[in-house]
């Protein structure tokens, strides 16, 4: 499984297409401003909009820059908030099932078209709801390219509504994966093939990696240049080195202090965290890298790990959670 997380932060070359639900929290203003101009759609669940809503009025765009479509029960959005985009032409789906909540609605809704939304492209033109393309759909139609979903939400807020959101990222991965792992026929399994979803955080992106190996692209980490002698250093401690926050002393003697530069993409400080329970984990690319390692709540825990390469890989034989810094002129204004 191939994980390419900055292509939606980088400038270079266009991300392949993904969907922003914003939900309701506060919004990383600064991630946000990158990412909303290259969205297909952008969607509210409920009182994201409330969110949204201020984030624009304070830019004084509330009613230029509008979200595609906005999803949920709708107890938490506004009245007024409601209104002002019901007259701007915005569409309201008001879903009821009181089994799901405003998240997976969103993610339902975006999983159900996903294919109509990736045939009309970037949402940077139109704030309706997304209908049918007749290019995307039909008898004989060739299957468009999958939809990746992007998150904006805080995991720095309510430990409880922290721990539901990455509940519904691993349980919904889980969901999608076993989907696509249903299909009959090949044409139906790439029928069914999905994006992938990452959470956009305050300070970090966070993905559940799927069981076996995963390739992690890391272009543009604010890392330590490369060493300036030919000589190399062993750091001791084998594997519970990975699960120790590094100290000064730590640090390999011949490299140098991270690079300043203002391109960066991400912070190198990473975390892999077993979810469903134990798991044994392999890594390349990392400060600490190790084999078959044992990991658990309770036990041993990667966190605070470094990446040191431009591609990290981890292998494990079930899902774990991958979470990296986000640069620091993506993160969050407090």
């Amino acid at each position: 499984m191939e994980w390419d997380p900055t292509q939606f932060f980088r400038a270079d070359d266009p991300p392949t297409p993904f969907a922003l639900v914003v939900l309701n929290q506060p919004i990383n203003e600064k991630a946000f401003a990158v990412l909303k101009g290259h969205a297909c759609i952008t969607v509210c669940a409920d009182g994201g909009a409330n969110h949204y809503y201020d984030l624009m009025k304070r830019q004084g765009r509330e009613a230029l820059d509008l979200p595609s479509l906005i999803i949920g029960d709708l107890d938490s959005i506004s009245p007024d908030v409601r209104s002002h985009y019901t007259d701007l032409g915005v569409s309201v789906i008001e879903d009821r099932d009181q089994y799901s909540t405003d998240f997976t609605k969103c993610l339902n809704y975006l999983r159900s078209h996903a294919h109509e939304i990736v045939g009309r492209g970037s949402d940077t033109t139109t704030s309706t709801a997304i209908a049918p393309s007749s290019e995307s759909t039909g008898p004989g139609s060739r299957t468009t390219p999958v939809l990746n979903t992007l998150i904006l939400g805080g995991l720095g807020g309510r430990v409880d509504q922290a721990f539901s959101q990455i509940h519904h990222l691993y349980t919904m991965t889980q969901e999608m994966q076993h989907q696509q792992q249903q299909g009959p026929t090949q044409e139906e399994h790439e029928k069914q093939e999905e994006g992938n979803l990452y959470l956009i955080s305050e300070e970090s992106i966070t993905f559940i990696l799927r069981p076996g190996k995963n390739v992690i692209r890391t272009p543009g980490t604010n890392r330590p240049l490369p060493p300036s002698t030919t000589s190399t250093t062993t750091i001791g401690g084998g594997a519970a080195a990975a699960a120790a926050t590094p100290s000064s002393s730590s640090l390999i003697p011949s490299e140098r202090p991270l690079n300043e530069g203002e391109n960066h993409l991400l912070e190198e400080n990473v975390g892999i965290i077993p979810l469903s329970g134990p798991a044994r984990i392999t890594t390349s690319g990392l400060q600490w890298d190790v084999t078959d390692w044992a990991t658990e709540i309770g036990g041993q825990l990667s966190t605070s790990n470094h990446i040191r390469a431009d591609v990290v890989e981890v292998e494990s034989q079930v899902p774990v959670l991958f979470t990296v810094e986000l640069a620091r002129r993506f993160k969050r204004t407090r």
